[in-house]
């Protein structure tokens, strides 16, 4: 007698993307994190649920939550993905090659406008590594099957180690351009009359920015939002906006002036991997060069303490001081 084999209940690439989605919060993160397009996502999950039969997710305005069975089913998947990342890591260390694909993601700021102009370097001494670059806004999860993950939070999986690469100091600059329509700030108060640009990323970050900075900002009124480094970087460098950014792009982008109010505000960049990593000649390679282009020894913007625009380059500093901003009165 044959029987009828049973239809298979799961498809692996259906729970990876179920992964995906929750681990990047909404449709459109994981989407982006995937490199397919959120209506396959939103298919996708759908199929999932159709075979499990209950709701895995609810749908908000703030991205998805987990419905009680999409949790149980998200701890499983998680073991699932971590035993997956680990057959992968056992794959590469039974090829301990200088040749291949190494999977670097980073934020975008940082990858393209810190990174890529340290390129040429590691393609001429590695000519035989595909370094594969993966951004993202600052906040979102790493994507899948990252080598190596630079990220502005401490946290990350178990068994991973997450070391202090740099140190990025952000301070408010604008350009001549900006100060010589709109004039400079008369005051630290006069502050919140100009037009301010903003990154989504700020916000998330704002957890980790000193008090006052942080309370400052609360109290702009951004003319600028986006979610783009290259777009605020851009702006500020047209003259639209004063914004936030890094001292390292004083460096990067000559012309710029720094804005001095007082306000730092220093963020860790670290650099995550799983150690078994090491093994692996060509994502070693990868490590060393990392540390060896963030090594503040040689670009003092990355130390620890606050170095000042103004003492690694021929950078033009405009002084505000005066009697801080006050919140309005609710």
């Amino acid at each position: 007698m044959t029987t009828t084999p049973r239809p298979q209940l799961f498809d692996w690439d259906d729970l990876r993307i179920f992964h995906a989605l929750v681990a990047a919060g909404s449709m459109s993160a994981a989407a982006r994190r995937l490199g397919i397009g959120q209506p396959t996502v939103s298919r996708r999950l759908e199929q999932l649920e159709t075979r499990i039969g209950a709701r895995l997710v609810t749908r908000g305005a703030d991205g998805v939550e987990l419905t009680d069975v999409g949790e149980r089913i998200w701890t499983q998947v998680q073991i699932m993905q971590s035993t997956a990342g680990d057959i992968e890591r056992v794959a590469h260390q039974a090829d301990r090659a200088d040749a291949g694909t190494v999977r670097l993601a980073a934020p975008e700021g940082v990858a393209g406008f810190w990174i890529a102009r340290h390129l040429p370097g590691f393609v001429e001494a590695n000519p035989l590594i595909n370094l594969e670059i993966l951004t993202r806004v600052e906040g979102e999860s790493a994507p899948e099957g990252a080598d190596v993950t630079l990220q502005m939070v401490e946290s990350k999986r178990m068994a991973y180690v997450a070391n202090q690469l740099a140190t990025l100091h952000y301070v408010p600059f604008a350009s001549r351009h900006y100060l010589d329509t709109y004039g400079a700030p008369s005051g630290l108060a006069d502050v919140l009359n100009h037009r301010i640009g903003d990154l989504v990323s700020y916000r998330q970050q704002q957890t980790h920015w000193p008090k006052e900075a942080s309370a400052i900002k609360q109290m702009m009124n951004a003319s600028l939002t986006t979610d783009s480094s290259a777009v605020i970087s851009e702006a500020t460098r047209a003259g639209a906006v004063i914004s936030m950014l890094p001292t390292y792009a004083a460096h990067t982008f000559p012309g710029l002036v720094h804005v001095d109010m007082g306000l730092v505000v220093p963020i860790t960049l670290w650099m995550v991997y799983h150690p078994d990593q090491r093994r692996v000649t060509r994502v070693r390679k990868v490590l060393d060069w990392l540390r060896e282009i963030f090594d503040s020894a040689d670009y003092p913007w990355f130390r620890r303490d606050f170095v000042s625009p103004s003492e690694f380059g021929d950078v033009e500093t405009v002084t505000v001081r005066g009697e801080r901003p006050k919140p309005k009165p609710v």
